[in-house]
Parts: structure tokens; C-alpha cells; sequence
């Protein structure tokens, strides 16, 4: 047998395997009994919420999935449960590489679980605290064997759920001194979205504007912003925090730079009396940057953005932390002092 047949054979055995694997999985989802509305079972209406749908906010679809997810209410559940904890084993993840690399994908449809996992997270956006009985589930299936993606979904519908998910406060402290960067700025901005126990959160979130990551820095900034005047500890390192001069050059993310604003907006719902430090400075290498009409279509901007928009961004640049392009779809939440 040559050496070219053998390795048909071998490509033609991994897209078997790949459709079977696949298929199985179509085939279990089609036999579950889902909620549904309008016609469409809720598989189908999460898929606007996907990380890779053309769908982004504020479109028709992304508004229909809303008012679908709305409709369910807590039927929803069991579903969102079921996505949010999926994750691929090292063997598939293998299969589908090597399936790519030899072009045999355009035969299957895979979506990968990590997608599956922001889709279902998305979801409670639209539920809210009305999904506060899936927070019990939520925390129990936080110390499974899970991925970081799923982690980090779970962090962030349990951020959505609101002070609603006040028993997850511990789990998600604890979660802030995780290695992976994701997860630990996701448990950061939770804290801030559920805004309970202040005596716990805020020493923590004042430790955490010195973590290594930019985005966890960010995170922290806007938690504390969210506890208001319950994070007056906090004024010492967060004034710190801004009172710093950063260089912003051609090829270095504006993450730094918004953190140092988010950290000045925390300050501004904390005590709003305390006047911006005079050294607040961005220097920029201008003979490296692209001109200003440049920055601006790509989102880099000296002025402080409204809180919402701010965290956004963050989802729209995580894709460092993703094989998936976040995109934007806006938060719903105010501040504790407003």
C-alpha cells in the first residue's frame, strides 16, 4: 500500500469519526425537549447571542432572542445549565485541528463548546435576576472539571443575575485569585455587578488593582465604582492607580489607559468631591501612532467613555483570551450609588 493511499485512509477514518462525534451530539440535543417560542426552539434563538453570529446588538434577531429568552423565563434554565458546562475533550479538539488543517471541515458544521458556553451566558442579560434560582446550580457546577471559558460564562451570568446572586459572593472572591487571567477579571466585574457584602469584596478589589493583568485591573476599577461609597477604602489605590503617566504607542492595546479611567469614573461615584490629579497623563508617541480619525474607528479614545460602553470594549478585545471575536452588546446594569 503506498504511502498516499495510507494517508487517505487515515483522513478518510478522522472525518467519520468527526461526523460521528458531531452528529451524536445533534442527534442527543434533537431528542431533548426544549422550551420553545415563536416557533423556534431556544437552541436556535441563543445562536444570535454566539460570539461568531453576524447578529450583534440592538440588530432585529439580537432583540427577537431577547424577547424570546424573555418570554421562557425560567424554562430557559435547564438549557442555559447544560450549555454553559459544555466542554470539548483534548481528542475532539485534536480531531477538528487536524480535520481543518486538511480541509475535511466544510463537510460538518462544528461549534465549538467554548462558543456555546458565551451564548448561554448572554442569556441571563436578558433574564436577570429572574434566573436567581439558577444560582445555587451555578455554584455547585463552578468546581467541576470545567474549562476556563465555562468559568468564566458562569462568573459573568452570575454578574447579570444581579445582588440577586449574593450566596455566590465567596465563590467568586475566592475565583479572583485564579491563574487564569480570564476568569479572574470575570470574578472581578461579577463582584461589582452584585454589589453585596462590601466587607468581604472591597479588600479584595483594592488588592486586585495591583494584579498583573490589565483587564483584572480594569475589572476591579469598575467593581469598586459599583459599591460607591462602601468602597471609600479604596480612594487611597485607586487615586494612585490614576495618578500614573503611561506611553500609548502604534501595536499596544489601549487597556492600560482605560483602566487608569475607569479607575478615575470609580472615584468619581465613590467621592464625587475629589478633583482629578493634576498628573493624569497620557503621553503618546505620536511619530508611532496612526492619526486621530484612526484611533477613533478603533475604539481608542482620551476621553472617558460611559461605564457601559467601557465594559463592552473589554468583551470586544478579549479574543486573546478566545479562538472567538467577542462582540459588543451593552450592559444593563447602573451603579450602587446612582
Amino acid at each position: 500500500m503506498t504511502l498516499n493511499k495510507q494517508y487517505r485512509i487515515v483522513l478518510a477514518v478522522v472525518l467519520v469519526i468527526l461526523e460521528g462525534v458531531i452528529g451524536w451530539q445533534v442527534f442527543r440535543a434533537s431528542r431533548e425537549r426544549q422550551p420553545v417560542y415563536g416557533g423556534k426552539a431556544l437552541t436556535l434563538w441563543l445562536r444570535t447571542y454566539a460570539p461568531s453570529s453576524s447578529s450583534g446588538l440592538h440588530s432585529l434577531e439580537w432583540n427577537e432572542a431577547d424577547d424570546a429568552v424573555r418570554h421562557l423565563g425560567t424554562n430557559c434554565i435547564p438549557i442555559l445549565l447544560r450549555m454553559i458546562r459544555q466542554k470539548d475533550s483534548p481528542a475532539k479538539l485534536w480531531l477538528v485541528a487536524f480535520a481543518q488543517k486538511h480541509g475535511l471541515t466544510k463537510r460538518i458544521h462544528f461549534v465549538p463548546a467554548a462558543e456555546r458556553n458565551v451564548a448561554a451566558s448572554r442569556a441571563f442579560i436578558a433574564l436577570g435576576d429572574i434566573a436567581k434560582d439558577a444560582v445555587p446550580a451555578l455554584v455547585k457546577m463552578y468546581d467541576e472539571n470545567l474549562s476556563a471559558e465555562s468559568r468564566g460564562a458562569i462568573e459573568d451570568a452570575l454578574g447579570w443575575i444581579g445582588p440577586a446572586a449574593k450566596s455566590a459572593i465567596p465563590l467568586l472572591v475566592r475565583a479572583t485569585t485564579n491563574a487564569n487571567p480570564r476568569v479572574r477579571a470575570n470574578a472581578l466585574w461579577a463582584l461589582g455587578e452584585i454589589h453585596a457584602e462590601p466587607e468581604l469584596c472591597v479588600p479584595r478589589l483594592t488588592q486586585a488593582l495591583n494584579d498583573s493583568d490589565d483587564w483584572a485591573r480594569l475589572s476591579a476599577a469598575h467593581a469598586l465604582g459599583m459599591f460607591g461609597t462602601d468602597a471609600k477604602s479604596a480612594v487611597p489605590a485607586l487615586t494612585e492607580m490614576t495618578n500614573v503617566s503611561i506611553i500609548l504607542s502604534k501595536g499596544i492595546a489601549s487597556t492600560r489607559l482605560d483602566a487608569m479611567l475607569e479607575a478615575r469614573r470609580a472615584l468619581d461615584k465613590i467621592s464625587p468631591h475629589i478633583a482629578a490629579p493634576p498628573d493624569l497623563r497620557v503621553r503618546l508617541r505620536c511619530s508611532e501612532l496612526p492619526s486621530a480619525s484612526a484611533l477613533t474607528r478603533r475604539g481608542t479614545s482620551l476621553r472617558p467613555e460611559p461605564r457601559r460602553r467601557a465594559f463592552w470594549r473589554r468583551w470586544a478585545s478579549q479574543s486573546r483570551w478566545s479562538p472567538f471575536s467577542r462582540r459588543s452588546c451593552g450592559s444593563h446594569r447602573g451603579t450602587a450609588a446612582e
